[in-house]
C-alpha cells in the first residue's frame, strides 16, 4: 500500500499531460483541412485584495476527430494560466472529447494551483468570527475582523472520466477523483477565533493530504451547443467511493446530480434552469474540506466566494434568461459591432446541511445578477461572460455585510 500514492500521483500526471497534448499531435494537412476555427483566446487580467494584479492567458482549443462526419460533437479543451503580484498560481484545464459518431466521451479536469482561499467553517451561514492580527517586529500594528480563516495551500488535481455511449445522448462510464495537497500556509500573522466554532480547526487539519477515488458516471445530454445551449437537456449523475483501497488518506462516499434545462421561447433568447444536488457518506467525523459541498464562485451560484457556505450536503437553483443580439441572418454595416452583444440576467439560491437534515425552504441563500456578452466566436457561439453578481445573504461579508462578486470568463456558467 506504501507505493499506491506515489504511482497514482505519476499516472495521474501522465495521464493529464497525455490528454492534453493528444488534440495537438494531429499534423498540420489534417488541421487544413477542417474548417472551423481552433483557437479562442483572451488574455485573464484582473484584480482583487486576495490576489493583487493577476495576469495570464484564457481560452479554448477546438478539435473535430471527424470533420466528415455531421453527428460528432466538436470537442474542446478549454486552459487557463495566471500568475499575480503575489506570486500566486494557478493552472487549469478541463476537456470534453468525442470520438467518431460520438461512440467514446473522454472529459475531465487537471489543475494546479497555489492560491488563496477561505475557511468559513461549517453551516449554512458565515458565523464565524476570526480576528487577523498583523504583526511587525513581535509587536501587534493592526487587526481585522472577518468572518473566515484565509489560507493557502499548493493543490494539484486530476479528474478523468471514460464514457461509453449506450444510446442516442445517453452515456455511461468511470470516473476517478485524485488530489494532494501540501504546503499549508496560513496567511495572517497571527489570528484568534471570537466565537465558538470547533469545525474551524477541524476542517483546517483536514485541508492537508491525498485523497484518492473511483466511480461511475452516467450522463444524458442533449443540447444543441456544449458550451452556449439553447435548447435541450442535461443530466450527469456521479458517484464516487474514496479509500485505503486506492490510497486515499480519507474515507467517504459522494452522489451528486447537476440537472439542466434549456429554453428558446423567441429568436435567439434562452432560458437556462439549473439545479445542482450533492450528498456524501462517511462514518468518520469529518469529511475534508475539499471534500465538502461548497457553494459559490465563478460557475456555482455567484455572487458568493467559494466556500461561504459548505457542509457534507447541499442543493443549489439557478435560472439565466440570455439576450443576445445578434442575429444569424443580419449583415448590415450598422449591425457589425451591436450584433456580437447580448446581456443576461439571473438568480440562483444554495443551501448546505449535515446529517442532521435540516433542510427547508426558509434556509436558502440567494443571489441576484446581470450581466454583459460578447459574442467571441461566431461558429462555436463562444462569448466573453462579465458578470456582476450580489450575494443577498445576511453577514455572508463579515458583520452586517454582503458579497458580490466579478466575473470575466470565457463560455457561460453552465
Amino acid at each position: 500500500m506504501v507505493f499506491i500514492k506515489p504511482i497514482l500521483r505519476f499516472l495521474s500526471l501522465f495521464l493529464a499531460l497525455w490528454l492534453l497534448s493528444t488534440p495537438f499531435l494531429y499534423s498540420q494537412e489534417e488541421e487544413e483541412e477542417q474548417s472551423f476555427r481552433k483557437y479562442d483566446i483572451l488574455p485573464a487580467i484582473s484584480f482583487s485584495p486576495e490576489t493583487d494584479l493577476t495576469m495570464g492567458i484564457i481560452g479554448y482549443r477546438y478539435l473535430h476527430l471527424a470533420p466528415e462526419d455531421p453527428n460528432t460533437t466538436q470537442s474542446f479543451i478549454n486552459f487557463l494560466a495566471v500568475y499575480t503580484t503575489k506570486q500566486q498560481i494557478l493552472i487549469e484545464s478541463n476537456w470534453e472529447i468525442f470520438t467518431p459518431g460520438n461512440e467514446y466521451r473522454f472529459r475531465g479536469f487537471a489543475g494546479f494551483n497555489r492560491f488563496p482561499d477561505r475557511n468559513y467553517g461549517l453551516g449554512n451561514d458565515a458565523g464565524v468570527l476570526v480576528r487577523e492580527f498583523e504583526i511587525e517586529d513581535g509587536i501587534v500594528t493592526d487587526s481585522t475582523d472577518v468572518n473566515y480563516l484565509q489560507f493557502s495551500v499548493d493543490r494539484f488535481s486530476f479528474r478523468p472520466v471514460f464514457l461509453k455511449k449506450m444510446r442516442k445522448n445517453f452515456y455511461a462510464g468511470i470516473l476517478f477523483d485524485i488530489e494532494d495537497q501540501f504546503n499549508l500556509e496560513t496567511l495572517p500573522d497571527a489570528f484568534t477565533v471570537l466565537n465558538q466554532n470547533n469545525e474551524l480547526a477541524l476542517l483546517q487539519a483536514n485541508t492537508l493530504g491525498f485523497r484518492s477515488g473511483a466511480g461511475f458516471n452516467f450522463i444524458w445530454d442533449s443540447r444543441d451547443n456544449l458550451l452556449n445551449a439553447r435548447e435541450g437537456s442535461y443530466l450527469d449523475l456521479g458517484m464516487v467511493f474514496y479509500g485505503g483501497f486506492l490510497g486515499s488518506d480519507y474515507n467517504y462516499s459522494s452522489y451528486r446530480l447537476d440537472a439542466r434545462k434549456y429554453f428558446n421561447p423567441v429568436k435567439n433568447h434562452s432560458i437556462a434552469l439549473r439545479t445542482n444536488i450533492y450528498l456524501s457518506a462517511t462514518s468518520d467525523p469529518v469529511v475534508p474540506l475539499r471534500g465538502l459541498s461548497r457553494v459559490g464562485g465563478h460557475n456555482l451560484v455567484r455572487g458568493y466566494f467559494r466556500g461561504t457556505f459548505q457542509d457534507r450536503h447541499l442543493n443549489t437553483f439557478e435560472a439565466e434568461y440570455r439576450l443576445p443580439f445578434w442575429k444569424d441572418d443580419v449583415d448590415a454595416p450598422l449591425y457589425k459591432f451591436w450584433k456580437r452583444l447580448g446581456m443576461v440576467a439571473f438568480v440562483s439560491g444554495a443551501q448546505v446541511f449535515g446529517d442532521d437534515g435540516n433542510f427547508g425552504l426558509d434556509r436558502y441563500n440567494y443571489a441576484v445578477g446581470t450581466g454583459l456578452r460578447i459574442l467571441f466566436n461566431p461558429e462555436s457561439k463562444v462569448n466573453i461572460r462579465i458578470d456582476y453578481a450580489f450575494g443577498l445573504s445576511k453577514d455572508s461579508g463579515g458583520p452586517g455585510e454582503t458579497q458580490t462578486g466579478l466575473y470575466f470568463f470565457l463560455a457561460e456558467a453552465f
